[in-house]
């Protein structure tokens, strides 16, 4: 009889814990709602596109690095 409960047991703790990492798995799968394409704008010194969020704006016009922004200021090239 006691072999018994202990299948029963085991048979309950393993139910339990497939149906806990099945919950914690659908939870993981969820994405972030996209939040659509982001502008891409050119770089005024190379005109290499990127989007606006890793640009430099500086006097209105968009830069890829801080480099191309002093040789722009600068008037080198």
């Amino acid at each position: 009889m006691a072999k018994y409960l202990v299948l029963i047991g085991l048979v309950l703790f393993f139910w339990w814990t497939w149906q806990r990492s099945r919950a914690n798995g659908q939870q993981g799968h969820r994405r972030p709602p996209d939040a659509g394409p982001e502008r891409m704008v050119p770089c005024a010194r190379c005109g290499v596109n990127l989007p606006l969020s890793e640009s430099i704006m500086a006097d209105d016009r968009y830069y890829c690095c801080r480099a191309h922004l002093h040789e722009s200021r600068s008037g080198n090239g």
